[in-house]
C-alpha cells in the first residue's frame, strides 16, 4: 500500500480558480515558492514530494510555503512512484477549477506570471494552455553550458513557434489545463522514468480540443550536468519507444528519424560511446555544436535500441 501523509497550511479555499501543481523529487523548490509568495486571490498550491525522504529539505520547503499568500497542501509520499503518478495523484487533490502544472526547477520569467495565467482562465477559457520556456533567469555554468545551448535552440520557442506544431512543442513544466478536461485525459502511468509522457498527454490532448498557445514564459532554471543529461537519456528510450508505438505521427520528429537511421548502423554502440565522450568535452576543446550534435547521436542511439 502506498504511504503518503498531507502537510495542511494556510486557510484552505471551497473553490480557488487556480490550483498550482508542483512535484518535487530531491529538488529544493524554496526558490519558487519565494517567487510566487505574492499569489494574488483564487489560487491555491498543491505540492508532492515523491519520496525524497530529505527531512531537512522539506523543512525548508515549508518555510517557504507558509509564507506564501494562498494556501497549500504538500503531499509526502514515502516511496518515489513516478512523474505521470505524481501528476495524476496531485490532479485529485486540487479543487480548481482550473490547473497549471509547474515544474520544480522552474522560475516566472514576470512578476506578473501567476495574473497572466488567472486571466487566460477567466478570458479565453481554453482546454490546455502552455506558457513557454526561457533560459531569462538561469545561470549558465562550464557544467551546465550544453544543456543551456541545447535548450535555448530547441525548447526557448514563440507561441508563434509552437503553434506550428502545438502537441510537439508542449511540455508540463507550464502547462494550464480545465480541471474537467484532466478527468478525461489523465497522464499514462505506463511512462515511468524520466521523458515523454508529457509529450503523450499533449499529443492526446490534441485528439480532443486544441491547444493554446501564449508567452507567459518561466525559466527553466535546474539546467543539467552532461552527465545527468546522459542518464536521462538512457532512462527515456523506453519512454520514447512507447511514445512511437502509441503515436505513429511521431515517425516525422527528428529524433525518430535519427533514432531509425541509428537502429540499422553498424556499431551503434560504440558510435554512442564516442558521442558521449564527445558530448562530455573532457578535455575542453570541442566545440559546442559538434557537442549538441553528439549528444543528440547520444540520444538516437539509445532510442534505437528500443524501437520495434
Amino acid at each position: 500500500m502506498l504511504r503518503e501523509r498531507i502537510i495542511t497550511l494556510g486557510q484552505q479555499q471551497q473553490a480557488p480558480q487556480l490550483s498550482v501543481l508542483t512535484p518535487f523529487y530531491r529538488y529544493n523548490l524554496a526558490p519558487l515558492l519565494k517567487r510566487m509568495a505574492s499569489a494574488p486571490a483564487g489560487v491555491e498550491f498543491v505540492l508532492l514530494d515523491d519520496g525524497s525522504r530529505d527531512a531537512a529539505m522539506l523543512a525548508d520547503i515549508v518555510t517557504a510555503a507558509q509564507k506564501l499568500s494562498a494556501p497549500v497542501r504538500i503531499i509526502v509520499r514515502e516511496h518515489n512512484e513516478g512523474r505521470s503518478a505524481a501528476r495524476n495523484r496531485m490532479i485529485s487533490e486540487a479543487c480548481g477549477r482550473y490547473v497549471l502544472f509547474l515544474d520544480a526547477d522552474m522560475l516566472p520569467d514576470r512578476p506578473t506570471f501567476l495574473l497572466n495565467w488567472l486571466s487566460v482562465t477567466r478570458c479565453q477559457q481554453p482546454d490546455v494552455a502552455f506558457g513557454g520556456l526561457s533560459l531569462r533567469h538561469a545561470e549558465r555554468t562550464r557544467d551546465t553550458a550544453l544543456h543551456y545551448n541545447l535548450f535555448a535552440a530547441s525548447d526557448c520557442r514563440s507561441a508563434e513557434e509552437r503553434m506550428l506544431s502545438p502537441g510537439q512543442f508542449t511540455a508540463s513544466a507550464n502547462l494550464l489545463v480545465r480541471r474537467a478536461f484532466l478527468d478525461r485525459h489523465p497522464f499514462d502511468d505506463g511512462f515511468t522514468g524520466w521523458g515523454f509522457e508529457d509529450t503523450d498527454w499533449a499529443m492526446n490532448a490534441c485528439g480532443d480540443t486544441q491547444i493554446l498557445h501564449i508567452d507567459n514564459p518561466a525559466t527553466h532554471a535546474g539546467l543539467d550536468t552532461v552527465a545527468t543529461l546522459l542518464r536521462k537519456s538512457d532512462e527515456a528510450a523506453p519512454n520514447f519507444a512507447r511514445l512511437a508505438q502509441k503515436h505513429p505521427e511521431t515517425r516525422r520528429f527528428a529524433a525518430h528519424r535519427a533514432a531509425r537511421a541509428m537502429k540499422h548502423a553498424p556499431m551503434r554502440r560504440p558510435i554512442a560511446r564516442a558521442c558521449g565522450w564527445l558530448a562530455r568535452d573532457p578535455i575542453g576543446a570541442t566545440p559546442m555544436p559538434v557537442r549538441r550534435a553528439a549528444l543528440k547521436l547520444y540520444r538516437a542511439a539509445r532510442y534505437a535500441e528500443h524501437l520495434q
